[in-house]
């Protein structure tokens, strides 16, 4: 067809109004999936609004309308943010918040209202304060270390036997403090940190029944002596400690809960608590320096 009868036809259909409309919704983005506030606290709900655009009409990330949610009360609450274009495409992005009792810096286990995992047999699965086991979940799986009677998950085993075969090539001194736990024993742990040392105290340091990792068999206490206070702050200094933060991640372990994270996993550092996670999965949080928590509600 000749230039002049396509230029005709265009005409003819602007003209009649054929033209292609606006389908398209705006892209809206939101900066987090998942927040922590603190009960009673006021949010500025335009923090997290990343960007609101639109192939059409441009930048709509001032025309952001969201929902309000109630923070008088602890639990898992979701702001529904909204945009929509001048051709009335909408998009629609939420963002899930959980209202918690904060104690110090660290969330209260007591009162907060956590989420039931799914895939506990997963060996990358998220538990922490807001995400608890199933209940009457136990791996089927579970070894005897390779130094003493402690037991992990056969795959975790398998990478703690390589870890610590390398450690001890190195010189350095390693020893199993504790692995898994039965949950009975975990509620045991808790209730008897809240007898001698406090509740608060428990809060730092110890987890709450069905939210603890060493419930999955996936997770090791480590220590460069049998003597004394095993697990303090001095296994950072250690070679062993070095040795954690330097090669964990080759074997599928990462540093749990570092010093700079506490905020985020909820828990005080500890430089000897080490999970497995897989090479792959370890090798990202190293590379990028983030935790479990920021891995999955990034």
């Amino acid at each position: 067809m000749k230039k002049w009868k396509m230029s005709i036809i265009a005409a003819l259909l602007l003209l009649t109004g054929c033209q292609t409309s606006d389908q398209q919704a705006p892209v809206l983005t939101l900066s987090k999936s998942r927040v922590q506030v603190a009960l009673n606290e006021k949010i500025d709900y335009s923090t997290y609004i990343l960007k609101a655009v639109d192939d059409v009409d441009g930048d709509l990330t001032d025309q952001v309308t969201h929902s309000e949610i109630d923070t008088t009360s602890v639990g898992k609450k979701v702001i529904h943010y909204y945009v929509e274009d001048q051709s009335g495409n909408q998009s629609q992005q939420d963002l899930t918040v959980d209202v918690v009792e904060y104690v110090g810096d660290l969330i209260n286990p007591i009162t907060a209202q956590a989420d039931t995992v799914e895939n506990p047999e997963d060996v990358t699965v998220l538990v922490n304060k807001l995400h608890e086991i199933p209940e009457g979940w136990k791996p089927d799986d579970l070894e005897k270390v390779i130094d003493c009677s402690q037991q992990l998950r056969k795959e975790a085993n398998e990478a703690y036997t390589r870890f610590y075969q390398a450690a001890k090539a190195q010189g350095i001194d390693i020893y199993t403090i504790s692995a898994y736990r039965e949950p009975e024993t975990q509620q045991l742990y808790w209730d008897n940190s809240v007898k001698v040392f406090g509740e608060e105290h428990a809060i730092q340091y110890n987890a709450y029944p069905r939210r603890s990792e060493h419930e999955l068999g996936l997770s090791v206490d480590i220590s460069y002596t049998t003597q004394g206070d095993r697990l303090s702050e001095k296994v950072a200094d250690s070679p062993l400690g070095r040795f954690i933060v330097s090669d964990g991640y080759k074997y599928g372990f990462i540093l749990r809960y570092p010093q700079d994270k506490v905020r985020v996993t909820g828990y005080s550092y500890e430089p000897w608590h080490i999970r497995y996670v897989g090479v792959e999965l370890a090798t990202k949080l190293h590379n990028e320096n983030i935790t479990l928590e920021e891995y999955y509600e990034g």
